[in-house]
């Protein structure tokens, strides 16, 4: 049975709305607009508009994001879309009214790409994590990954937005704006990722030895966290082994990996990042 939308719930993802599109439209009017900063995806396109035409930016942006979403509606499904809508909503009003009169930097252009970047991936950070988004290069990158979830679209998303950027050059005729622009949408993609997995990553530990036993109980006993022990065998020896793996925080790792060293100091050990870890002792797969 799917969980009812709640009043409660709606009255959350206002909030987080809220929230995350006035860092938005900060980033966008306080340090973007200011500096005539370039940018990429639909944001790109509408700060060019913005900046020939002078028409309001959060308009704009909606009215770019109008035919995404009728070509979107049936591959991404009406309540994601719903949502979504919702918060360009909500992102026009703080674009174009909300965030108007605060006041504008004007200061060191590397200074105000950074702010820039802050206030935007901050924004789109606390928007993602309540399952909605402020439309865009978002709708084509998910309708294409769920239509073909094989297909890579990193590189080519990547390439729409320089390609917009050096669009912006010949709009503009200022290159530093691009190259602003492009420092900006770095610091952005960097706050975005510490804010959707930067809190729950850990590491996984998996150790390939003859001691299964003594090398579990050891990790055990330093971390307290769940270890797993499977027989497995190796290919080239063809002699039975066990393989033992643990998940647990970045702190506990050097912990575990000097006990089971300690335990068995033939053990062949491997360390792998995780960016998310769900189930007990980490995160509850039903928190959204």
């Amino acid at each position: 049975m799917k969980p009812k939308y709640s009043f409660k719930t709606l009255m959350g993802d206002l909030a987080y709305d809220f929230a995350g599109c006035i860092l938005y439209a900060v980033g966008i009017n306080c340090f973007i607009m200011p500096q005539n900063f370039a940018s990429g995806g639909v944001s790109g396109i509408a700060l060019i508009i913005t900046y020939l035409t002078g028409l309001p930016n959060g308009t704009i942006t909606f009215i770019l994001n109008i035919p995404l979403i009728v070509i979107s509606y049936k591959i991404l499904g009406h309540i994601f879309l719903l949502k979504s809508v919702k918060t360009l909503v909500i992102l026009t009003f703080c674009i174009d009214i909300l965030t108007q009169p605060f006041p504008k930097y004007t200061g060191e252009p590397v200074l105000a790409a950074i702010c820039a970047g802050l206030c935007i991936g901050a924004g789109l950070g606390i928007v993602y994590m309540r399952g909605s988004s402020t439309g865009g290069s978002d709708f084509i990158t998910l309708s294409i990954r769920k239509l073909k979830p094989h297909f890579s679209v990193g590189t080519r998303t990547s390439t729409i937005d320089y390609i917009i950027l050096g669009a912006s050059i010949v709009f503009l005729g200022n290159v530093d704006a691009a190259l602003y622009g492009c420092m900006a949408m770095f610091v952005s993609a960097q706050v975005l990722d510490k804010i959707m997995y930067g809190g729950n990553k850990g590491k996984m530990l998996m150790i390939v030895t003859e001691k299964g036993e003594d090398v579990a109980n050891a990790i055990f006993a330093t971390t307290e966290r769940g270890v797993t022990v499977a027989d497995v065998r190796g290919a080239y020896s063809g002699q039975p082994k066990q393989l033992v793996i643990s998940a647990m925080s970045r702190h506990e790792m050097p912990k575990a990996r000097k006990a089971a060293y300690i335990a068995d100091e033939k053990a062949f050990t491997m360390i792998t990042n995780t960016d998310e870890v769900f189930g007990e002792g980490f995160i509850d797969p039903r928190d959204d």
